[in-house]
């Protein structure tokens, strides 16, 4: 029973891989080919938002967190991103800058992580996590279900609005890429001036 139990936080986190390509399908079949599917585009967005919060608490909550878990968490919330946001610029809802912020959001993200756990004690955990670009990243994952219900439901005159908000986004992205990089470089200087006081 504890062996099942250990992998029950990565079921969800391959259910969350499964439902994101049904959200991506519904995306289609609603704003494509004109299919009244709301409810359907919603019960699958909150979805896979309850199974990306509910995986990581079952993994802690149990004792059976681990770094292929952690790093199948990532790709899964990645992948949901990526191709949930495609989805969206080919039939433009989003704009295509925004999926390039994103990209290198991540790409910042996996190359600060690196360098900080090598150079400092974080080497239990495969990231390295700051409290300005969780909240960004929770974002991002919540920006697709958010677009969809409000696109499905038909309000006008929110496009100024969820304009402004994807720029508060993104400088809040940009104040988190400093902080990592200043994290890095904090993290050289106190290596440094270890070395130099042995």
């Amino acid at each position: 029973m504890k062996i099942m139990i250990k992998y029950i936080p990565n079921v969800i986190t391959i259910t969350r891989i499964i439902m994101t390509f049904l959200f991506i399908y519904t995306i289609e079949r609603q704003f494509i080919y004109g299919q009244k599917l709301n409810i359907y585009l919603t019960i699958l967005f909150l979805a896979i938002c309850l199974s990306d919060f509910v995986d990581g608490k079952i993994a802690r909550k149990t004792n059976s967190t681990s770094i292929i878990g952690a790093k199948l968490d990532v790709f899964a919330d990645l992948l949901y991103i990526i191709l949930s946001y495609i989805a969206l610029i080919n039939i433009k809802i989003l704009p295509l800058w925004f999926l390039g912020f994103v990209c290198f959001k991540f790409i910042e993200f996996i190359i600060t992580s690196n360098f900080i756990k090598r150079n400092s004690n974080f080497s239990d955990k495969p990231f390295v996590f700051d409290k300005i670009g969780k909240i960004v990243s929770a974002i991002f994952l919540i920006i697709p279900g958010i677009v969809c219900i409000y696109k499905c439901s038909g309000i006008s005159n929110i496009n100024l609005i969820f304009n402004c908000f994807i720029y508060i986004i993104f400088i809040a992205g940009l104040y988190s890429s400093y902080l990592r990089i200043k994290s890095c470089f904090t993290v050289v200087y106190i290596n440094n001036k270890k070395y130099i006081d042995k």
